[in-house]
């Protein structure tokens, strides 16, 4: 089936679309993809490579990212969809394409999006300039460094070892879901040609805008291992079901059409990645003091302890999207119109926005149109609410808490059919299904830490650094995760914010190959925790369902 794509009108000016015999004079928004009958819309849409990538629930039916309109006869609404629709919006035709399949009989399927989501095809990402230098006919040979996310892709592009650019892009692939799982199961359904070619696509697109500033002639690209096994087209099968298994152990070059020489770090784990070695050698570059652990918090959570050149832990665990603001009910990445963190003030709770983080002073940026709420705004918000008690530790909320200003905060509960929600500025609001997706991460990253603590022999306060890595590890207060019991109280003045450490660690590895074969040994001597392997496991788990310490 043909599936015609328009950029949505005002409801006021909804008109006919153009016949095949107009198409011709359709607007050039237009995209038309093809797909089978019976096939997940979404999918179809969000993994043509022809619209805009999204942080998709996986068809969860609860982000309301996917919406699309019906222009012709649509379907008659879903429950799920009207939990996400106005009657309104629901009697012009929207919908969720998650919870639909391409119909079969008709040989045109025209539908609108919302115009955002429809600027591209295969729009090359822009980079952002670190410098000005521009191309010459004795311009430097480039370098590029790869952060290759499961939700967003960083880059760096380096001339004789010096950053001359940088930028990032969604995953193209987020249309099959947002998390580890949900891709390899795509990929294992026979998408992994597709899935790899998104990734590469996008690649090219920004070796190409580079082009001005000089020739890229290597890549460094470290990723988690489902996203390097995905990319390179390696076997899936060891990565899908236990006993999970590692298909190569990276330190590998790698070639790919249409691209430079790909470097691909050390896998130490089946779900310890070349993210995380290449971390580990950002960090031991910089000589952080040991022991230290050092965090990456995604979808997947990567944890990694050293003590000295043979002393490393390992483990991962699944932590879901939540952490990339994709799952609770006003969840967003960081951007423009998202808060950021919450505070208390004379007038109450009082977000702050990504725009004003950028400011000298609160008034200096005004408060934008709410969009919704990143993961550190949400750690924010919790950590206030467990404090006046609005929220008790297991994550319930309190209708009737002692403090007064407690009391002026709960005033704001309000049941809805999913559950109590508490009403925030700005038309926003918490839910208590989105607490506990955030209490299921606390206790996941909680327990993993304990006992990669315990592997080592080592009690929380004798750790001298605990390192978080990312925009969580960059944003987060210490306070916050402290009281939320993401870390021992006794770590929290430990905390050290350090970036991006894989795309610092991937630069590092094209400035100075020499480290590959150091590093490489060390994964080798790690000892691997398995922890959902454990016979306990559950139990503990179950244990750290509880906010605090």
């Amino acid at each position: 089936m043909r599936i015609r794509l328009f950029p949505a009108l005002p409801q006021a000016a909804q008109a006919p679309r153009p016949t095949d015999a107009e198409n011709s004079a359709a607007p050039q928004e237009t995209v038309c993809i093809t797909a089978r009958p019976g096939v997940n819309l979404s999918r179809a849409i969000w993994l043509s490579g022809q619209v805009e990538p999204l942080p998709l629930c996986a068809g969860l039916g609860q982000c309301g990212r996917c919406r699309v309109r019906f222009v012709d006869v649509a379907p008659l609404p879903l429950a799920g969809e009207e939990a996400i629709f106005s009657p309104e919006e629901l009697a012009h035709g929207w919908r969720l394409a998650c919870r639909r399949q391409i119909p079969d009989g008709k040989s045109t399927l025209d539908l609108e999006l919302p115009p955002q989501n429809l600027p591209c095809p295969a729009r090359a990402p822009a980079p952002s300039g670190l410098s000005e230098h521009s191309c010459s006919p004795a311009a430097p040979a480039l370098a590029l460094a790869v952060d290759l996310g499961t939700t967003t892709v960083y880059w760096r592009a380096l001339a004789n070892g010096t950053p001359v650019a940088e930028g990032g892009f969604l995953n193209p692939q987020a249309g099959a879901g947002p998390d580890v799982m949900s891709r390899l199961a795509e990929a294992r359904a026979g998408q992994a040609p597709l899935l790899a070619q998104l990734v590469r696509r996008s690649l090219r697109a920004v070796v190409q805008s580079l082009a001005t500033r000089g020739t890229v002639t290597r890549l460094c690209v470290a990723g988690n291992t489902a996203m390097t096994d995905i990319l390179l087209e390696k076997p899936l099968h060891g990565l899908c079901a236990a006993p999970y298994a590692l298909s190569h152990t990276g330190n590998m070059l790698a070639e790919l059409e249409d691209l430079p020489p790909v470097y691909i770090p050390p896998l130490p784990a089946p779900f310890v990645g070349a993210d995380v070695s290449a971390g580990l050698a950002a960090l031991l570059e910089k000589n952080t003091p040991q022991p230290f652990v050092l965090a990456d918090l995604g979808t997947n959570g990567e944890l990694a302890l050293v003590a000295g050149t043979k002393n490393v832990w390992l483990t991962s665990v699944p932590l879901g999207p939540a952490l990339e603001g994709i799952g609770p009910q006003c969840g967003q990445l960081a951007g423009p119109g998202v808060v950021t963190s919450f505070c208390l003030t004379p007038a109450g709770l009082t977000p702050r926005f990504w725009e004003q983080s950028f400011s000298a002073g609160e008034s200096a940026a005004p408060a934008p149109q709410a969009r919704g709420i990143s993961a550190t705004g949400y750690l924010s918000l919790l950590a206030i609410l467990l404090r006046l008690q609005v929220l008790d530790r297991e994550g319930h909320f309190v209708p009737d808490p002692p403090m007064p200003l407690g009391r002026r905060l709960a005033a704001a509960l309000e049941h809805h059919p999913g559950g109590l929600c508490l009403r925030l500025p700005h038309g926003l609001w918490l839910a208590a299904s989105d607490v506990e997706e955030l209490l299921k991460v606390r206790a996941v990253f909680a327990l993993a830490l304990e006992k990669l603590l315990a592997a080592a022999n080592l009690a929380p306060e004798h750790l001298v650094t605990l390192c978080l890595a990312g925009a969580l590890g960059r944003h987060a207060h210490p306070d916050d995760l402290a009281r939320l019991g993401f870390v021992p109280g006794t770590a929290a003045g430990k905390i050290r914010a350090v970036g991006n450490t894989s795309l610092d660690g991937a630069a590092l590895l094209l400035q100075k190959p020499e480290k590959a074969a150091e590093l490489a040994t060390l994964c080798a001597k790690a000892q691997v925790l398995s922890l959902t392997d454990e016979a306990d496991f559950e139990h503990n788990y179950l244990r750290c369902m509880r906010f605090g310490t």
